[in-house]
């Protein structure tokens, strides 16, 4: 128990020490990776000309247990392994865990955006409460300091706070917390790349924060955007030129609203969108029919992919969605 309270200890000051050095909406640094002005997107092997990932799959995961947004990805690399993307919220931990035993149960990397609850609870339920029953290589993330959190995104804390303690009854050698941007991930078959550090931003604080980052299947790259708003996905523009990660696939931010804008997308060049987006918010209905609520952008969301010219659209709210 003292052990596992002294690792505990030790992670957070570590990354108070790593953290007091960041200033207000700017790259944290990370020795070793790229940084923004040498920034190589990566690429695999296209081997498989008829489908998206090989014999990889991807399949985004409706919210079963509830109604409610979530984001949840599990990326099949065709080797005997997965990436996990988030995860969702704690009550989907149980089902989520199914979805990972009945595909052999060792997960390559798992990434996570960002610390709210519809996203990294799931991760904090299983290692809490399973974390003997899966594999799990890495754990990828970069959260700011707790009081950061506190002033900025409240709802933060209790997950950061729940996830800290499923890392306590894992190997430190398997916590990665402070990836950063150009920093490569290599997953099996796929590679992931991180393309942003978090930002501190003043605006729409928490979800501004989401890591972005790239995942390469069989020349295929899909782009995980967690809730990133419009501060954050300007600030990445700034950047990165978007065009240059060649992107095929998007999950849409935070949900299809309230997130990056229209030219994000744009300079991303996307062909399929990948909307974690249940019914409700899809016919932004507030509770009395289609129309009623007060996420009006959700429709303008949908408007763009007629000016992206996106060829193909998968939305939670018709269930999982499958890739191969």
């Amino acid at each position: 128990m003292r052990n596992n309270l002294l690792k505990s200890v030790l992670r957070r000051l570590s990354a108070l020490c790593i953290l007091s050095a960041a200033i207000s909406f700017s790259a944290l640094t990370c020795e070793g990776y790229a940084a923004a002005d040498t920034f190589t997107p990566i690429s695999t092997e296209k081997t498989d000309y008829s489908s998206y990932f090989g014999s990889g799959r991807l399949t985004m995961l409706a919210n079963y247990d509830s109604d409610a947004q979530s984001l949840s990805v599990i990326i099949e690399t065709g080797d005997g392994g997965m990436i996990i993307v988030d995860g969702g919220w704690d009550y989907n931990g149980e089902s989520l865990l199914a979805e990972i035993k009945a595909r052999g149960g060792h997960v390559y990397a798992w990434v996570i955006t960002h610390p709210h609850r519809d996203h990294a609870m799931a991760l904090a339920y299983i290692l809490n409460n399973h974390h003997t029953e899966i594999t799990i290589d890495g754990i990828y993330y970069n959260f700011f300091d707790a009081e950061w959190y506190k002033q900025n995104d409240p709802e933060s804390v209790e997950v950061i706070e729940s996830l800290y303690s499923g890392f306590d009854n894992i190997s430190e050698d398997k916590l990665h917390g402070d990836i950063c941007s150009g920093q490569i991930i290599e997953a099996g078959a796929a590679r992931i790349q991180v393309l942003n550090d978090p930002y501190k931003a003043s605006t729409n604080s928490g979800n501004n924060s989401s890591v972005a980052f790239t995942v390469s299947l069989n020349g295929t790259n899909t782009v995980f955007l967690g809730d990133l708003a419009l501060a954050g996905g300007k600030a990445l523009m700034d950047t990165l030129e978007l065009s240059s990660i060649k992107c095929n696939i998007v999950q849409v931010a935070h949900h299809g609203q309230a997130a990056v804008d229209y030219s994000f997308y744009q300079q991303l060049m996307p062909r399929v969108f990948l909307w974690p987006t249940p019914e409700w918010l899809w016919n932004n209905d507030g509770g009395s029919g289609p129309g009623t609520g007060q996420w009006n952008a959700v429709e303008d969301t949908k408007n763009w992919q007629k000016g992206l010219l996106i060829r193909e659209y998968y939305v939670t709210k018709d269930g999982d969605q499958v890739l191969e």
